[in-house]
């Protein structure tokens, strides 16, 4: 029996209850098509797990939390997507902010229109606080088909879709659970090429996604990254959680941001 058509967005999480909240409206304000919303929390101990019964309850079928007993980091994605009902995947952060109106319409003509896509990413809302860790331009080239612009080149996991079709055919995420923070995005999208498929960023849809170098210099952020590669995987290391939610533009100010980059796409 085949999946329902929709979208399983995979959210994984640990000690930013903060964040969480803003992320979760995000995605419930601006998403039309069938979809789920899965939150695996990796063993916070911050009030996220009564911050997510409390989302559960408030976004009955949507929102489901899904308690760890460990820190699995990144691996979480690989379990969330084993629960998915789905046939789309969504990859996302736990800081997003906010997200384009039609970015799930936009997603289903971009995989009708573009047969070898693999992996897509919304753009991300670039400003004085972050870049949404986006490359450069000279990463890209530009691939129009019908009325759907996709900028070919590097992406991440900030927001970004494949199907399960692809996900079953390439092999989807690796599970180590000794190695909780390796970069299972990249190393999907390597896979992916080798099968044939692109990936890439759906120019016109939008998020702002807190993370990126401009960011991260600011409020010590990048500390976390350093600390999760810097170390021996073997460990099973914690998130950081000294960047707050006050320290980062309002949800409302990011909202604007996507309106106004969409714009000018």
């Amino acid at each position: 029996m085949g999946l329902a058509d929709g979208f399983s967005l995979v959210l994984a999480t640990r000690n930013r209850k903060e964040f969480l909240s803003c992320a979760v409206a995000a995605v419930v304000c601006n998403t039309r098509e069938p979809f789920e919303l899965i939150i695996m929390d990796n063993a916070s101990d911050d009030g996220t797990r009564e911050m997510c019964r409390t989302l559960e309850e408030k976004h009955p079928g949507i929102v489901r939390h899904v308690r760890l007993k460990r820190n699995l980091g990144t691996n979480a994605y690989a379990l969330g997507f084993l629960q998915a009902r789905y046939n789309y995947l969504v990859d996302m952060d736990d800081d997003i902010l906010a997200l384009s109106k039609g970015w799930d319409q936009a997603t289903i003509a971009a995989f009708r229109n573009f047969p070898r896509l693999g992996f897509l990413a919304m753009n991300v809302v670039q400003d004085k606080y972050t870049n949404g860790a986006k490359k450069g331009i000279s990463e890209y080239r530009e691939s129009v088909v019908s009325d759907t612009t996709i900028e070919i080149g590097p992406t991440g996991g900030w927001f970004a879709v494949t199907t399960r079709a692809i996900y079953n055919e390439v092999g989807g995420f690796i599970f180590r659970p000794y190695k909780p923070f390796l970069p299972e995005d990249g190393k999907y999208v390597r896979k992916l090429s080798k099968r044939g498929y692109f990936a890439g960023i759906l120019k016109k849809k939008f998020v702002y996604h807190a993370s990126g170098p401009y960011w991260n210099g600011a409020y010590g952020y990048d500390k976390i990254w350093d600390e999760k590669y810097r170390r021996d995987h073997k460990e099973l290391l914690p998130l950081i959680h000294d960047v707050l939610i006050d320290e980062v533009p309002s949800p409302q100010y990011a909202q604007s941001m996507v309106i106004k980059a969409a714009e000018q796409a």
